[in-house]
């Protein structure tokens, strides 16, 4: 047995007790179960896995409470995970906080699907949380929108109306044409290329919830990434001297890439999506899409 098949556990765990300090925090457990379905999932080489433990144990460490063993007499309850996809159910309400909602929520869902002796109370309780969360956020995220609340599908152009997982993930990789750092101006920070990424891990996170059979959400929530994907767009002209022009890898397995050791955990989550997504295109799309994909993975910190 090696690190990665303890991370389905420990990413459940993990996500469920940061839900103290905030849903940011649910980053790390999220990161943990991207990873062990990557590995699951997918026939990685030797080097992406070890880059993956590599990065997973240094998110471990910064902590190291999260990711301590559950109370073994504490007993599993499969009739509390009602209470998570009401979280979900929540978040594909409106729009907020570019999708984590879905993008962490569904993670922690197929994870518990797979083990229903996780769905303890504290577990749980600490998911619920988190979604609660999510649904929270500022109005001026996007730049040059007083309040993206007030955004629908009306006010949307340049981006036609998609109902489908598939035409999603086209879409999603599509936009892919324009990646720029993110920045503060005014005193805001704006998270460009970061949006971007919610994009991607928002529209697998949909197609997982589809697959589950949770297509009424999935609906909700593919048009609340439409506008979405409206909202990304948003930026003004004078940042677009920093865009990335060309990645410096064109393939998500690239070994420059899986060599470092990273801090944002995006730099699993985001992988772990892509590759999904990638997988409902046809077949002569998917290299272009991989390459524009590894801007994002270019700039990862």
């Amino acid at each position: 047995m090696r690190l990665l098949d303890s991370y389905l556990e420990l990413g459940v765990v993990g996500m469920a007790r940061a839900a103290t300090a905030g849903w940011f925090g649910g980053h790390y457990g999220a990161a943990l179960l991207a990873g062990y379905y990557m590995d699951r999932e997918h026939d990685l080489p030797e080097h992406v896995k070890a880059g993956i433990e590599r990065t997973c144990e240094a998110y471990r460490l910064q902590q190291p409470e999260w990711f301590l063993p559950l109370d073994p007499e504490e007993e599993a309850d499969a009739s509390l995970l009602d209470q998570v996809i009401a979280g979900l159910a929540q978040n594909v309400a409106k729009l907020r906080t570019s999708g984590h909602g879905l993008a962490l929520g569904v993670l922690a869902l197929k994870a518990l699907r797979e083990r229903p002796d996780l769905i303890r109370p504290s577990v749980v309780e600490g998911l619920v949380k988190l979604l609660k969360a999510t649904t929270e956020d500022r109005p001026t995220r996007y730049f040059g929108i007083d309040n993206y609340f007030e955004v629908t599908e009306a006010d949307i152009e340049g981006i036609p109306p998609y109902d489908t997982t598939l035409e999603m993930a086209k879409w999603t990789f599509a936009e892919l044409h324009t990646v720029v750092p993110g920045r503060v101006i005014d005193g805001l920070r704006y998270h460009f290329a970061g949006e971007v990424v919610h994009s991607v891990t928002h529209a697998q996170a949909l197609t997982d919830l589809e697959r589950f059979g949770y297509k009424e959400l999935a609906s909700a929530g593919i048009r609340n990434h439409r506008v979405q994907m409206y909202l990304d767009r948003q930026m003004p002209d004078f940042v677009l001297k920093d865009e990335v022009g060309e990645p410096a890898f064109e393939q998500i397995f690239s070994s420059e890439f899986w060599a470092k050791t990273y801090s944002d955990p995006h730099a699993l989550k985001l992988p772990y999506a892509a590759l999904d997504l990638l997988k409902r295109l046809p077949v002569e799309e998917r290299a272009l899409a991989e390459r524009n994909l590894c801007k994002l993975l270019t700039i990862m910190d």
